[in-house]
């Protein structure tokens, strides 16, 4: 039941059609999807699909592996295999993870670039993110230094441009195993973000196409038995 994933090949997309090639009670699987799924720190994508003129809100949606699954608040009828299934993504939220991913991987590029810090884990929400960064010592200094760099690339107008590359090749990279610290998809091909001189970076979420759409980013810290947390809060202005 493989779905084709139209939303990566342009993060731009708002709608599409598909057909129904699986459905069971408020689940169901399309083979074409502009809908992006729960994964890497950014949430599924929110919004409708219309089926025989009949319309049903997406509150969830998530990959099995082959698949794309859209749940619906609703249940969906029975003996819809085959059927054209429209969709419509709620945009200003899918932007909106757009520009928190774009912006967590300019401060990874550079937290990578400058300290050979790992991006062990982030996270996405409609309003805020976070990210981890791996670096010893980590004080108010250094997250300031970030903050000022990654407001400059923004400023810059960089675009951010994606290069494929197998699977094998990844694995034997230095510099890509070190920043995803090992966790790498287990795709034949791995899509890799370029955002300017910054390191190539394993991603397969939705980006904006310039940095200057991405607007001011806030850095937020807190502190953890008195010193600074390697987490990283970011609110967009």
């Amino acid at each position: 039941m493989d779905t084709k994933l139209a939303y990566l090949e342009d993060n731009y997309l708002k709608e599409a059609t598909g057909k129904v090639i699986f459905n069971e009670f408020t689940d169901l699987i399309v083979d074409n999807s502009v809908f992006f799924p729960t994964g890497e720190g950014q949430p599924n994508d929110r919004g409708k699909i219309v089926i025989e003129g009949k319309e049903y809100e997406i509150i969830d949606t998530w990959n099995d592996g082959t698949g794309v699954h859209l749940i619906s608040h609703d249940t969906y009828p029975e003996n819809i295999k085959g059927k054209d299934v429209k969709q419509y993504i709620d945009w200003s939220v899918r932007y909106g993870h757009m520009k928190f991913r774009t912006a967590l991987r300019i401060i990874t590029g550079i937290a990578y670039r400058d300290y050979k810090a790992a991006n062990r884990i982030n996270q996405t929400y409609d309003d805020q993110a976070w990210v981890d960064l791996e670096i010893p010592e980590i004080n108010e200094e250094i997250v300031k230094k970030i903050e000022m760099e990654t407001n400059e690339i923004i400023k810059k107008g960089v675009n951010v441009e994606f290069v494929y590359r197998d699977r094998n090749s990844i694995l034997t990279d230095t510099d890509l195993m070190t920043i995803s610290r090992g966790n790498v998809p287990d795709f034949p091909n791995i899509r890799l973000v370029k955002i300017g001189e910054l390191p190539y970076q394993i991603d397969h979420g939705t980006h904006v196409r310039n940095t200057s759409e991405v607007g001011t980013v806030n850095f937020k810290t807190t502190l953890v038995k008195g010193k600074v947390s390697k987490r990283v809060i970011i609110t967009l202005a």
